[in-house]
């Protein structure tokens, strides 16, 4: 029986890895639709989330299939449990890509400028997280985690950077408030990307360690349980 369950693993790890990739390809277009003005490349991102969508209901049937058949204990019990939120992560990362492409067709129809300094720069900046990430992932490894999430405070202090410079804009030039909200929400979408990419390493930290970890103030600390909010004694 374990050989069964070791091998309906190993294929779910292999389908959930997929997801990713397609998820990260996902959004390394959006962002080469974006430099390159490509506004077809931007159709097919959008239509690629409705793919991830698809993988995201069949991974969450398998795992809960295999939550209802098997038992599971140890590292494979919390791989499968957090391939349920990693599945979700992904999904949502897609959806970002998705609307950055929305943006990019929007402002490339209006014919306006998408070039603002620092833009494309946050993009490879956060392409790079999620890479690492995504690395940690298959390899199921904690190595080199609490850095990712200390290189998410470089991405946050230009993303601050990115949005002074558009809200100086739209107070100066009135004209151009439609534009640079546009480019706000993109900038947004894309530094989100990079906190969800902190999300896979929390998730992939539990899996190895079972230890919850939560990335806060671009520092990775090991969440200190209480007594417990939900599920704690209430007599």
């Amino acid at each position: 029986m374990k050989w069964i369950i070791d091998e309906r693993t190993e294929l779910f790890k292999k389908a959930l890895m997929k997801m990713g990739w397609y998820m990260e390809k996902m959004f390394l277009r959006s962002l080469e639709a974006l430099e390159n003005r490509d506004t077809k490349l931007a159709k097919q991102v959008i239509e690629d989330d409705n793919v991830l969508d698809e993988m995201e209901i069949e991974l969450r049937e398998e795992a809960a299939a295999m939550l209802g058949i098997h038992n599971l204990t140890g590292v494979q019990l919390r791989f499968i449990i957090g391939s349920i939120q990693l599945a979700n992560i992904f999904e949502r990362i897609g959806d970002n890509a998705r609307r950055i492409s929305q943006i990019t067709i929007t402002v490339l129809k209006e014919q306006q400028s998408t070039s603002i300094p620092g833009l494309l720069n946050l993009g490879r900046l956060a392409s790079g997280v999620l890479k690492e990430s995504l690395r940690l992932l298959a390899d199921l490894q904690t190595e080199g985690s609490f850095e990712i999430c200390s290189k998410d405070a470089e991405i946050d202090e230009l993303y601050l950077e990115i949005r002074s410079e558009l809200l100086n804009s739209m107070r100066e030039k009135q004209e151009n408030i439609d534009r640079n909200s546009l480019l706000l929400e993109l900038a947004q979408k894309i530094e989100e990307i990079a906190d969800l990419s902190t999300n896979i390493v929390e998730t992939v930290l539990y899996v190895v360690t079972s230890e919850s970890y939560k990335c806060f103030r671009d520092e990775m600390k090991l969440f200190k349980q209480s007594e417990g909010v939900l599920f704690g004694n209430t007599d």
